[in-house]
C-alpha cells in the first residue's frame, strides 16, 4: 500500500469504501476523507446495516423510509440495488463510496468492482459509553411528541442505566454486538494480516489518529489533518464498574480481537 504514496489516483485499482463505526470517530473519518479524496468523486450510499429493523415492524419502516429518502435525493431512485448499480458503471478506480453505516459484504455483493475500505476503530469500551451518552442525549433533545419515532438503541438508553443498557444489548447480541467486526465482514475465522492485505486501503485506531492521519497523508499524497467533529455535547456515564466490563467483553468479544489487532500491527 505504501507504493501509492504520492499518486494514489493513477496507481489505485479499485474503489474505497469507507467503513464508518458508529461512535469511532465517524464524523471525523467522513471530514478526512473529503478532504482527501477531493479530486476523486464520493459516491453517496445510506446505511446498509440497519439492526433495528429485526425488532418491529415499526423500526423495519424506519429505516425503509430513511434508506428511501437519502436514495431518492441522490440518485432518484428508492432502490438500493439501482443506486449501486449506478455506482458499478459510473465510478472511476481511486474514486470513493462514503455516506451511511455502511458494511462490506453488502457494498462488496452488490458492487461487482475491487473494493478496498478505509475505517477506523475505537476501544470497544470507550464506544459503548459513547454510544450510551450520545443515544441518551438523542432521545432527550427531541421535542415530547417526536420521541415515539427514534430509534431502538435512543429508546433503551434513555430508559435503562448503563448496566441495564448493556444487558439489553446482550439480550440482542446478534443484532448488537461486534459492530466493528460486523461492519468490516471479519468473520473471526480469517486471518486477520490475510483479510486485511486483500480487502483493507488503509485502517488505525481512534486513540492513534495522529499515526492514522499521517500515513493516510503519505498515501494519499497531500497533507492532511485530523478533524474533532463531536457529535455528545452531554456525558452522563463516564467510568464502566467491573460488572459492566465483563459484559462488554461478551457483547464484543470479536471486536475486541480486532481492535487490538489493529492497535498494535498497523
Amino acid at each position: 500500500m505504501s507504493a501509492m504514496a504520492g499518486h494514489y489516483g493513477a496507481a489505485a485499482d479499485f474503489l474505497c469504501v469507507c467503513i464508518r463505526v458508529p461512535k469511532s470517530g465517524s464524523a471525523s473519518l467522513t471530514a478526512l476523507l473529503r478532504e482527501g479524496f477531493k479530486e476523486r468523486r464520493i459516491f453517496y450510499l445510506p446505511t446498509t446495516w440497519h439492526r433495528d429493523s429485526a425488532i418491529s415492524a415499526f423500526q423495519r419502516y424506519r429505516g425503509l423510509r430513511s434508506r428511501a429518502q437519502n436514495l431518492f435525493k441522490h440518485y432518484r431512485t428508492v432502490s438500493l440495488d439501482r443506486a449501486c448499480e449506478i455506482i458499478a458503471s459510473t465510478a472511476a478506480t481511486g474514486d470513493a463510496i462514503d455516506g451511511g453505516h455502511i458494511d462490506f459484504r453488502t457494498v462488496a455483493r452488490k458492487i461487482p468492482r475491487k473494493l478496498k475500505m478505509i475505517t477506523i476503530l475505537r476501544d470497544p469500551e470507550s464506544r459503548i459509553l459513547s454510544d450510551y451518552n450520545y443515544a441518551r442525549e438523542g432521545y432527550f433533545k427531541k421535542p415530547l411528541l417526536n420521541r415515539f419515532d427514534a430509534g431502538v438503541l435512543h429508546k433503551a438508553a434513555a430508559r435503562y442505566d448503563f448496566e441495564d443498557y448493556l444487558d439489553f444489548l446482550l439480550d440482542h447480541h446478534q443484532l448488537y454486538g461486534n459492530w466493528a467486526s460486523t461492519q468490516i465482514g471479519w468473520d473471526g475465522e480469517a486471518n486477520l494480516r490475510d483479510y486485511f492485505d486483500r480487502h483493507m486501503f488503509h485502517a488505525g485506531v481512534l486513540e492513534r489518529r495522529e499515526r492514522f492521519t499521517e500515513e493516510l497523508s503519505q498515501k494519499l499524497g497531500r497533507p492532511l489533518s485530523f478533524p474533532h467533529e463531536n457529535r455528545t455535547r452531554v456525558v452522563e456515564q463516564r467510568s464502566v464498574s467491573k460488572k459492566a466490563r465483563a459484559k462488554i467483553e461478551r457483547l464484543y468479544d470479536r471486536d475486541m480481537t480486532l481492535y487490538a489487532w489493529v492497535r498494535d500491527n498497523l
